[in-house]
């Protein structure tokens, strides 16, 4: 048995056995239920048939049998339809080679986790499994916080650690990267099947956050994260040109990266206009010399004291890792050989994105003698739709410019409170 599947097991009896106890224990004095659904959709239109669509249905159940204990539950699918492109070229390579390859599958989330609270302090932990055709994740994660100076300052630990396994193709390890191939299909996949094998993913994920009330109207909140990744860290389905000849090899980037980043968001409620304005800005690097900057502008107001409107804007700009060339056959220095390692991700190569959207939030409350539809003591009802457009400044395949550079993300959500 593999080292993810006994801890799944563990866990999940843990769990098992907790809920049950809060199942068949004497009913407690208060009971408080929390329902949310919500659904996802990502688009990513384009003329050359690699359009990708993103379908993400999520539920999420807390129960509260106590007023220092919340236990709940989490289920969310992605369900993705689509086509990319298998393998990367760049402008020193025949526009033939670009070809698009059909994606679809499902993957399936499943998470529990508890909540101990004592006076100022809280305690939460929590695991996640996740399985789709090629891939498989167990994730356990922990957090601590605590409020003081009368409720003014909080201060938030959390540690998460991800033990995931992907599916490949079943090469020697004595064998050259050059000379692997990528992985055409998940048939086979965490199966006895010889052709295919499963490779580890280490990620350890650690973060404090400090948030701050200055005063009534005004708060800060400043969060510092650490991550490390260690196993195989490509995509196993990309296939890369290193030769001038059109020799293709599989992906290949570093086995390990540590990945930093600090942001520093503050909101603002100006009473004149009813309306809070909130400024953030994100700086990240990484060991593979990724170097980026985020800044974020928003503004909600209620425009009925049920009804809320939110818009945003978002900057994103980045460098690319120190590994990457949209060319890898020749052509030294803006273009050609960058080392050991090679890839086909846009996600490394140097690009600007920005983003504009917006969310309506209606909110009620009812009250124990007089409940909404004679059941639920709070609901709420959500949209919201973004737009990303994407500038790759030298990402191109064989040549030419992606046209799937725009992206539309709708979301639709409904919670309830019993």
């Amino acid at each position: 048995m593999s080292r993810s599947s006994t801890l799944f097991h563990v866990l999940l009896a843990a769990f098992v056995a907790l809920l049950g106890s809060l199942l068949f224990a004497t009913p407690a004095r208060a009971q408080v239920v929390d329902v949310n659904l919500r659904t996802t959709v990502f688009h990513e239109p384009s003329s050359k048939k690699s359009q990708m669509t993103v379908v993400t249905p999520a539920a999420t159940l807390a129960v509260m049998p106590w007023e220092w204990l919340t236990v709940s539950g989490h289920y969310e699918a992605d369900v993705v339809s689509g086509a990319s492109e298998p393998i990367k070229a760049g402008p020193l390579s025949s526009p033939d080679i670009i070809s698009q390859a059909s994606v679809k599958d499902v993957r399936h989330v499943f998470g529990g986790s508890f909540t101990l609270k004592r006076k100022d302090t809280h305690l939460t932990a929590g695991y996640t499994y996740g399985a789709e055709n090629d891939y498989k994740s167990n994730g356990i994660a922990v957090s601590a916080g605590t409020d003081f100076l009368k409720k003014n300052t909080q201060i938030e630990l959390s540690y998460a650690r991800g033990f995931d396994e992907v599916c490949n193709v079943a090469y020697p390890v004595t064998r050259d990267p050059t000379l692997r191939q990528r992985l055409d299909s998940s048939k086979g996949c965490f199966t006895s099947d010889a052709t295919k094998q499963s490779q580890d993913i280490d990620i350890d994920t650690f973060q404090a956050a400090w948030t701050q009330s200055w005063t009534p109207l005004f708060t800060t909140q400043v969060v510092g994260s650490f991550q490390l990744q260690h196993g195989f860290l490509g995509n196993p389905y990309r296939g890369v040109v290193i030769g001038a000849t059109g020799q293709i090899a599989q992906e290949h980037h570093p086995d390990n990266r540590a990945r930093s980043a600090i942001a520093v968001r503050g909101k603002y409620y100006i009473k004149g206009a009813k309306t809070t304005i909130g400024l953030g800005v994100r700086g990240y690097r990484d060991t593979w010399d990724i170097l980026s900057q985020t800044v974020q502008l928003d503004a909600e107001r209620y425009m009925l004291p049920w009804l809320r409107l939110l818009v945003r804007g978002r900057y994103y700009n980045q460098g690319g890792a120190l590994f990457w060339s949209d060319d890898y056959t020749g052509g030294e220095p803006q273009m050609g050989p960058r080392g050991q390692y090679w890839t086909g991700d846009r996600e490394l190569s140097p690009l600007k994105s920005y983003m504009l959207g917006g969310r309506v939030l209606g909110e009620w409350r009812g009250r124990p003698g007089d409940r909404i539809f004679g059941m639920l003591l709070t609901a709420s009802a959500g949209a919201n739709l973004d737009v990303v457009k994407t500038n790759l400044e030298e990402f191109t395949l064989a040549g030419q410019a992606p046209d799937d550079t725009w992206a539309f993300i709708l979301g639709l959500g409904v919670s309830g409170g019993f």
